[in-house]
Protein backbone atom coordinates (compact mmCIF):
# COMPACT_ATOMS: atom_id res chain seq x y z
CA UNK A 1 0.00 0.00 0.00
CA UNK A 2 2.75 2.41 1.14
CA UNK A 3 4.60 1.51 -2.67
CA UNK A 4 1.26 2.09 -4.31
CA UNK A 5 1.09 5.79 -2.85
CA UNK A 6 4.30 6.69 -3.27
CA UNK A 7 4.10 5.54 -7.01
CA UNK A 8 1.13 7.93 -7.01
CA UNK A 9 2.59 10.97 -5.68
CA UNK A 10 5.60 10.38 -8.11
CA UNK A 11 3.38 10.46 -11.29
CA UNK A 12 1.20 13.00 -9.82
CA UNK A 13 4.70 15.29 -8.62
CA UNK A 14 5.60 14.35 -12.45
CA UNK A 15 2.59 15.13 -14.10
CA UNK A 16 2.52 18.85 -11.94
CA UNK A 17 6.18 19.32 -13.59
CA UNK A 18 4.91 19.13 -17.09
CA UNK A 19 1.68 20.75 -17.10
CA UNK A 20 3.26 23.45 -14.91
CA UNK A 21 6.48 24.07 -16.56
CA UNK A 22 4.28 24.41 -20.40
CA UNK A 23 1.96 27.03 -19.01
CA UNK A 24 4.38 28.63 -17.75
CA UNK A 25 6.45 28.83 -20.66
CA UNK A 26 3.39 29.44 -22.80
CA UNK A 27 2.72 32.34 -21.07
CA UNK A 28 5.90 33.64 -21.29
CA UNK A 29 5.47 33.31 -24.78
CA UNK A 30 2.68 35.18 -25.25
CA UNK A 31 3.47 37.81 -22.86
CA UNK A 32 6.99 38.18 -24.53
CA UNK A 33 5.53 38.28 -28.58
CA UNK A 34 2.02 38.60 -28.21
CA UNK A 35 1.06 40.97 -25.43
CA UNK A 36 1.94 45.09 -25.55
CA UNK A 37 2.08 46.98 -22.70
CA UNK A 38 3.08 50.24 -22.25
CA UNK A 39 6.84 51.27 -20.77
CA UNK A 40 7.34 47.51 -22.16
CA UNK A 41 6.49 45.68 -18.86
CA UNK A 42 5.58 42.46 -20.54
CA UNK A 43 9.89 41.61 -20.77
CA UNK A 44 10.08 41.22 -17.12
CA UNK A 45 7.00 39.82 -16.48
CA UNK A 46 7.56 37.04 -19.06
CA UNK A 47 11.01 36.74 -17.73
CA UNK A 48 9.29 35.92 -14.02
CA UNK A 49 6.98 33.23 -16.00
CA UNK A 50 10.24 31.74 -17.34
CA UNK A 51 12.06 31.08 -14.60
CA UNK A 52 8.81 29.99 -12.65
CA UNK A 53 8.34 27.45 -15.74
CA UNK A 54 11.99 26.85 -15.34
CA UNK A 55 11.00 25.70 -11.64
CA UNK A 56 8.62 23.50 -12.68
CA UNK A 57 10.79 21.84 -15.39
CA UNK A 58 13.49 20.71 -12.74
CA UNK A 59 10.90 18.12 -11.09
CA UNK A 60 11.35 15.75 -14.85
CA UNK A 61 14.90 15.50 -14.06
CA UNK A 62 15.80 11.98 -12.70
CA UNK A 63 18.89 10.04 -12.64
CA UNK A 64 17.99 8.18 -15.68
CA UNK A 65 17.17 11.08 -17.87
CA UNK A 66 21.24 12.72 -17.10
CA UNK A 67 24.35 11.53 -16.12
CA UNK A 68 25.17 14.23 -13.97
CA UNK A 69 23.83 14.29 -10.34
CA UNK A 70 20.70 15.63 -9.62
CA UNK A 71 22.17 17.50 -6.41
CA UNK A 72 24.69 18.77 -8.65
CA UNK A 73 22.73 19.84 -11.58
CA UNK A 74 19.85 21.56 -9.08
CA UNK A 75 22.97 23.48 -7.17
CA UNK A 76 24.21 24.43 -10.63
CA UNK A 77 20.78 25.79 -11.06
CA UNK A 78 19.76 27.32 -8.05
CA UNK A 79 21.41 30.66 -8.45
CA UNK A 80 18.98 31.35 -11.63
CA UNK A 81 16.18 31.35 -8.59
CA UNK A 82 17.71 33.92 -7.07
CA UNK A 83 16.42 36.29 -9.64
CA UNK A 84 12.45 35.77 -9.33
CA UNK A 85 12.21 38.48 -6.63
CA UNK A 86 14.43 40.87 -7.99
CA UNK A 87 12.50 40.97 -11.13
CA UNK A 88 9.09 40.96 -9.19
CA UNK A 89 10.28 43.71 -7.76
CA UNK A 90 11.51 45.62 -10.89
CA UNK A 91 8.05 44.75 -12.25
CA UNK A 92 6.05 46.02 -9.75
CA UNK A 93 8.33 49.37 -9.15
CA UNK A 94 7.18 49.55 -12.88
CA UNK A 95 4.08 49.21 -12.22
CA UNK A 96 3.08 51.62 -10.16
CA UNK A 97 5.43 54.50 -11.33
CA UNK A 98 6.04 53.98 -14.51
CA UNK A 99 7.40 57.40 -15.52
CA UNK A 100 10.45 57.63 -12.68
CA UNK A 101 11.20 53.73 -13.13
CA UNK A 102 15.30 53.11 -13.34
CA UNK A 103 15.96 49.11 -13.54
CA UNK A 104 19.43 49.34 -12.43
CA UNK A 105 19.57 45.28 -13.63
CA UNK A 106 22.99 45.00 -12.28
CA UNK A 107 22.54 45.93 -8.82
CA UNK A 108 19.82 43.64 -8.64
CA UNK A 109 21.37 40.51 -10.63
CA UNK A 110 24.61 41.05 -8.18
CA UNK A 111 23.85 38.36 -5.98
CA UNK A 112 22.60 35.61 -8.59
CA UNK A 113 26.07 36.52 -10.32
CA UNK A 114 27.97 35.71 -6.96
CA UNK A 115 26.38 32.69 -5.91
CA UNK A 116 26.11 31.42 -9.28
CA UNK A 117 30.54 31.63 -9.12
CA UNK A 118 30.64 30.40 -5.55
CA UNK A 119 28.36 27.19 -6.78
CA UNK A 120 30.64 26.83 -9.73
CA UNK A 121 33.73 26.99 -7.72
CA UNK A 122 32.67 24.58 -5.38
CA UNK A 123 31.34 21.90 -7.49
CA UNK A 124 34.46 21.61 -9.48
CA UNK A 125 36.86 21.88 -6.69
CA UNK A 126 34.75 19.59 -4.47
CA UNK A 127 33.87 22.02 -1.73
CA UNK A 128 30.95 21.12 0.19
CA UNK A 129 29.75 18.77 -1.98
CA UNK A 130 30.06 15.20 -2.42
CA UNK A 131 30.10 14.68 -6.21
CA UNK A 132 29.48 10.98 -5.72
CA UNK A 133 26.55 10.69 -3.34
CA UNK A 134 23.73 9.92 -6.35
CA UNK A 135 22.10 7.67 -4.33
CA UNK A 136 22.28 8.62 -0.92
CA UNK A 137 19.28 8.33 1.48
CA UNK A 138 19.42 11.99 3.57
CA UNK A 139 17.30 11.46 7.07
CA UNK A 140 18.69 14.19 8.73
CA UNK A 141 20.14 18.12 8.24
CA UNK A 142 23.26 16.88 9.57
CA UNK A 143 23.55 14.14 7.08
CA UNK A 144 22.32 16.57 4.72
CA UNK A 145 24.60 19.39 4.91
CA UNK A 146 27.69 15.98 4.64
CA UNK A 147 26.61 15.59 0.84
CA UNK A 148 25.90 19.24 -0.40
CA UNK A 149 26.14 21.68 2.15
CA UNK A 150 24.90 24.40 -0.85
CA UNK A 151 21.38 22.07 -0.56
CA UNK A 152 20.62 24.33 3.43
CA UNK A 153 22.95 27.62 2.76
CA UNK A 154 20.63 28.25 -0.33
CA UNK A 155 17.64 27.75 0.29
CA UNK A 156 18.29 30.18 3.41
CA UNK A 157 20.02 32.94 1.36
CA UNK A 158 16.73 32.57 -0.58
CA UNK A 159 14.49 33.26 1.93
CA UNK A 160 16.30 36.46 3.15
CA UNK A 161 16.08 37.43 -0.07
CA UNK A 162 12.37 37.02 -0.60
CA UNK A 163 12.11 38.73 2.88
CA UNK A 164 14.07 42.06 2.07
CA UNK A 165 12.22 42.20 -1.19
CA UNK A 166 8.63 41.67 -0.56
CA UNK A 167 9.47 44.42 2.12
CA UNK A 168 10.77 46.59 -0.64
CA UNK A 169 7.10 45.87 -2.58
CA UNK A 170 5.35 46.95 0.31
CA UNK A 171 6.79 49.79 0.73
CA UNK A 172 6.15 50.75 -3.17
CA UNK A 173 2.37 49.88 -2.63
CA UNK A 174 2.31 51.98 0.69
CA UNK A 175 3.63 54.89 -1.18
CA UNK A 176 1.19 54.43 -3.81
CA UNK A 177 -1.64 54.24 -1.49
CA UNK A 178 -0.15 57.65 0.25
CA UNK A 179 0.25 59.48 -3.16
CA UNK A 180 -3.20 58.41 -4.07
CA UNK A 181 -4.72 59.61 -0.74
CA UNK A 182 -3.17 62.97 -2.03
CA UNK A 183 -4.43 63.01 -5.34
CA UNK A 184 -1.38 62.88 -7.08
CA UNK A 185 -0.58 61.28 -10.30
CA UNK A 186 -0.09 57.90 -9.28
CA UNK A 187 -1.63 54.34 -10.50
CA UNK A 188 -4.71 53.30 -10.74
CA UNK A 189 -6.37 51.21 -7.91
CA UNK A 190 -6.44 48.19 -9.92
CA UNK A 191 -2.27 48.49 -10.73
CA UNK A 192 -1.74 48.73 -7.00
CA UNK A 193 -4.12 45.38 -6.48
CA UNK A 194 -2.44 43.58 -8.87
CA UNK A 195 0.63 43.97 -7.19
CA UNK A 196 -0.46 43.60 -3.90
CA UNK A 197 -2.17 39.87 -5.12
CA UNK A 198 1.14 38.94 -6.57
CA UNK A 199 2.85 39.62 -3.26
CA UNK A 200 0.55 37.56 -1.22
CA UNK A 201 0.78 35.17 -3.90
CA UNK A 202 4.53 34.94 -3.75
CA UNK A 203 4.52 34.84 0.16
CA UNK A 204 2.40 32.10 0.51
CA UNK A 205 4.11 30.07 -1.81
CA UNK A 206 7.33 30.45 -0.12
CA UNK A 207 5.92 29.89 3.19
CA UNK A 208 4.70 26.10 1.77
CA UNK A 209 7.88 25.59 0.53
CA UNK A 210 9.87 26.15 3.55
CA UNK A 211 7.36 24.30 5.71
CA UNK A 212 7.69 21.35 2.50
CA UNK A 213 11.38 21.38 2.56
CA UNK A 214 12.11 20.95 6.32
CA UNK A 215 9.14 19.21 7.59
CA UNK A 216 10.27 15.86 6.39
CA UNK A 217 13.85 16.03 8.72
CA UNK A 218 11.04 16.37 11.34
CA UNK A 219 9.04 13.29 10.44
CA UNK A 220 11.38 11.47 9.26
CA UNK A 221 10.58 10.45 6.30
CA UNK A 222 12.58 12.81 3.54
CA UNK A 223 12.18 10.16 0.57
CA UNK A 224 8.39 11.13 0.39
CA UNK A 225 7.43 12.74 -2.34
CA UNK A 226 4.25 14.72 -0.64
CA UNK A 227 5.85 17.71 0.05
CA UNK A 228 7.45 18.54 -3.21
CA UNK A 229 3.69 17.97 -5.27
CA UNK A 230 2.01 19.69 -2.80
CA UNK A 231 4.65 22.77 -3.13
CA UNK A 232 4.42 22.39 -7.26
CA UNK A 233 0.59 22.01 -6.77
CA UNK A 234 0.08 25.34 -4.68
CA UNK A 235 2.35 27.78 -7.68
CA UNK A 236 0.36 25.57 -10.02
CA UNK A 237 -2.92 27.13 -8.45
CA UNK A 238 -1.19 30.53 -7.86
CA UNK A 239 -0.32 31.19 -11.23
CA UNK A 240 -4.51 30.05 -12.27
CA UNK A 241 -4.98 32.74 -9.89
CA UNK A 242 -2.94 35.15 -11.18
CA UNK A 243 -4.27 34.49 -14.65
CA UNK A 244 -8.14 34.95 -14.21
CA UNK A 245 -7.24 37.54 -11.63
CA UNK A 246 -5.24 39.49 -14.58
CA UNK A 247 -8.28 38.62 -17.18
CA UNK A 248 -10.69 39.88 -14.48
CA UNK A 249 -8.89 43.37 -14.03
CA UNK A 250 -8.62 43.88 -17.87
CA UNK A 251 -12.28 43.22 -18.09
CA UNK A 252 -13.24 46.16 -15.18
CA UNK A 253 -10.27 48.53 -16.60
CA UNK A 254 -12.32 48.13 -20.27
CA UNK A 255 -15.71 48.58 -18.70
CA UNK A 256 -14.35 51.52 -16.70
CA UNK A 257 -12.89 52.49 -19.59
CA UNK A 258 -16.07 52.59 -21.52
CA UNK A 259 -17.95 54.05 -18.48
CA UNK A 260 -15.97 57.56 -18.53
CA UNK A 261 -15.85 57.46 -22.37
CA UNK A 262 -19.28 57.81 -22.29
CA UNK A 263 -19.89 60.03 -19.41
CA UNK A 264 -17.49 62.36 -21.00
CA UNK A 265 -18.55 62.31 -24.54
CA UNK A 266 -22.15 62.20 -24.26
CA UNK A 267 -24.21 60.95 -27.57
CA UNK A 268 -25.10 64.00 -29.44
CA UNK A 269 -29.07 64.18 -30.05
CA UNK A 270 -29.75 63.34 -32.81
CA UNK A 271 -31.34 65.95 -35.75
CA UNK A 272 -34.40 65.33 -37.52
CA UNK A 273 -33.76 64.66 -41.33
CA UNK A 274 -36.50 66.00 -43.94
CA UNK A 275 -38.31 63.37 -45.61
CA UNK A 276 -38.02 64.84 -49.02
CA UNK A 277 -35.37 66.34 -50.73
CA UNK A 278 -34.87 69.71 -52.67
CA UNK A 279 -35.98 68.51 -55.70
CA UNK A 280 -38.88 66.97 -54.46
CA UNK A 281 -40.38 69.71 -52.04
CA UNK A 282 -40.51 72.02 -55.52
CA UNK A 283 -42.44 70.12 -57.30
CA UNK A 284 -44.45 69.76 -54.72
CA UNK A 285 -44.95 73.21 -54.31
CA UNK A 286 -45.70 73.38 -58.30
CA UNK A 287 -48.45 71.01 -57.70
CA UNK A 288 -49.97 73.02 -54.78
CA UNK A 289 -49.91 76.27 -56.94
CA UNK A 290 -51.53 74.51 -59.58
CA UNK A 291 -54.38 73.02 -57.84
CA UNK A 292 -55.25 76.85 -56.30
CA UNK A 293 -55.03 78.05 -59.82
CA UNK A 294 -57.16 75.59 -60.57
CA UNK A 295 -59.84 76.18 -58.18
CA UNK A 296 -59.48 79.67 -58.60
CA UNK A 297 -60.64 79.51 -62.69
CA UNK A 298 -63.21 77.03 -62.19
Amino acid sequence: MMTLDHDIFIQAFWWLSLIGGIHCFGVALYVRFIYRSTYNRHNILASIFMLVGLYFMTGLLTNDAITLPIHLLLTLLYPLFFLLMPLLYLYSKQSLHPVTFQPHYLKHTLLAMIIALMTTSAILFSIGIDPNATESRVSSITELSRINVFAIILPCLALIQSAIYLALIYRLVKQSRQLQSLNASVPSDNKIEWVTVIAIGILINWIIRLISAYLPFYLGDYQSMIPETITRLSLLVTVYILAFYSLHQVTKAAYLRSINQSTHHPKPTPTSTPVLDDDEMAYLQDVISTTKKTKRTS
